[in-house]
């Protein structure tokens, strides 16, 4: 069977850091708040357009109760997809590993907390969304990361085999979707969010995309054996994407 890479998004393949930043400072600006540096937003870059503005707020010393927080986070994202792409990149040496596997005849995915079609947007706005067999978000499946089924549905549209899978990530959310669906994980050290419990559950870490290659995954295919996960759910369609 053919091995297949799946990628989380947002501070694994992408450095989304810097326009998920600007576009908090613009919900900021609009409070009246004090805008924050990339470096202060980028640990909580990867937790979603919600997460992020709570905890600007929690900085500020500032409440974001209802109706102010769906006001925000609609502002957010309505300025986020329309700068999408202005300063994010792909981290260095990413595209050289998926050139890298897709030669080896790897198949690649990505399996995302972003929504679908923001996810496929700024892959295309990149030049990338071609290179992977499924792009699955956050509403692709009626359940998500940490959830497994989001993880082994990403597997199943993209033409793989959950024995001969690796999931790639930097966050715990990540190793542990992994080892709940029996997937070995490789945690990529320079991420957003490579915690203790993201580096003590990973099976294996890299500190480069130079690391990643295939004798890497067969390595850790070996190592875990041949797993028996249980199947993915059927897409649910009330969700877009």
């Amino acid at each position: 069977m053919q091995p297949i890479a799946v990628f989380d998004l947002d501070g694994t393949l992408v450095d989304t850091a810097p326009d998920l930043t600007a576009s908090l400072n613009h919900c900021l600006r609009h409070a009246g708040m004090q805008e924050l540096e990339v470096d202060t937003v980028r640990p909580h870059a990867g937790h979603g357009s919600r997460a992020m503005l709570l905890e600007a707020y929690r900085q500020a010393s500032r409440p974001l109760v209802e109706p102010e927080l769906t006001e925000q986070q609609q502002r957010f994202l309505a300025f986020y997809e329309a700068h999408i792409a202005v300063a994010s990149r792909p981290f260095p040496g990413a595209v050289g590993a998926l050139d890298r596997l897709g030669a080896d005849g790897v198949i690649l995915a990505v399996c995302t907390n972003k929504t679908e079609r923001l996810s496929r947007l700024l892959l295309a706005e990149l030049g990338l969304a071609e290179r992977f067999a499924a792009i699955c978000g956050s509403d692709t499946f009626a359940r998500r990361k940490p959830d497994p089924s989001h993880l082994l549905g990403t597997i199943e549209r993209a033409g793989g085999d959950p024995t001969c899978a690796v999931m790639i990530g930097d966050t715990a959310t990540d190793t542990e979707t992994a080892k709940a669906a029996s997937v070995p994980a490789i945690l990529v050290t320079f991420g957003y969010d490579p915690g203790e419990l993201a580096r003590r559950t990973a099976s294996a870490r890299i500190e480069s995309f130079d690391a990643l290659d295939l004798a890497l995954l067969h390595g850790l295919l070996r190592v875990e054996g041949p797993q028996t996960p249980p199947a993915p759910p059927a897409p649910n369609r009330s969700f877009g994407g």
